[in-house]
């Protein structure tokens, strides 16, 4: 076996990405830093293909990353040099329409009703409900393999509508702002086909930290080495886990990201000075 390669997948809206104005200026010499001595940063999260390469531009440093809840891998050869694959990626996921069309036709329509869809709404709406401005409300809503919506009903509701989205091979993702309908995948399920990827073909040992803070985390939260948490501004987030592994921060994103894997690093007898 290899010398052990330690992998950090990070959702971003909440997590490494301030919750309110999602900036990460205070963490970036630390993000680079990291980056500098050899570990893999990987974000896992409900994001478009052209989000994340919004955030890789300002961070100034090319990626590996997963998008919308687990649809695709991008950017593999970032990860170790000898994965090869088409196009450079791994796709999990069938296209958006598809989707749509199974969702129109096998969904009852008590179910549908309640789906108020954000491409459906008006500007002022979408904005609200994402925080993001004119410009970038364009990149969260040019999906490929996920429709964003907000779901009126009570748990069990949601309970319920998510067992009729199995049965046809779909899957209900909770986030931070809104929910998604997706395929049947997941972070976790990404991240561990990825992992194993690595174990199997390449020989490659890995540590792996998460660092999430909404229930679409959940997935990789609990398949990795170390779980980190980070608290929402103003809400009791992720509080029902009770994994003793999980270092919650003390602070929000993206002061908390640092936090956590400061504190992840040094369990395993890292220390990044600075």
């Amino acid at each position: 076996m290899k010398s052990i390669q330690i992998l950090i997948f990070t959702d971003l809206d909440g997590s490494l990405l301030d919750h309110n104005n999602f900036e990460f200026k205070e963490i970036r010499d630390f993000i680079l830093k990291c980056i500098k001595n050899g570990i893999k940063i990987i974000p896992n999260t409900s994001k478009t293909r052209i989000e994340i390469q919004v955030f890789i531009n300002q961070l100034g440093q090319n990626l590996p990353f997963i998008v919308e809840n687990g649809a695709a891998i991008h950017n593999l050869d970032l990860i170790h040099p000898k994965v090869k694959l088409n196009d450079n990626q791994l796709v999990f996921s069938r296209p958006l329409s598809e989707i749509v069309d199974q969702f129109k036709k096998n969904i009852p329509t008590d179910f549908q009703k309640r789906c108020v869809f954000l491409k459906d709404m008006t500007l002022i709406e979408q904005m609200k409900i994402l925080g993001l401005n004119k410009k970038y409300l364009a990149l969260a809503l040019n999906r490929d393999y996920s429709m964003p919506l907000v779901f009126d009903g009570s748990k069990e509701i949601v309970d319920e509508f998510t067992r009729h989205l199995k049965k046809f091979g779909m899957k209900l993702h909770e986030g931070g702002r809104v929910y998604n309908i997706s395929d049947d995948c997941s972070k976790g399920k990404a991240m561990k086909t990825l992992i194993e990827m690595l174990k199997n073909e390449l020989k490659c040992k890995t540590h792996t930290i998460v660092v999430g803070d909404s229930p679409n985390d959940i997935s990789m939260l609990n398949a990795c080495d170390q779980p980190c948490v980070i608290p929402l501004p103003n809400k009791k987030n992720l509080s029902y886990l009770k994994d003793q592994k999980i270092i919650r921060a003390t602070q929000t994103a993206p002061k908390g990201w640092e936090e956590v894997v400061r504190a992840s690093l040094k369990k395993i007898n890292i220390d990044l000075e600075g």
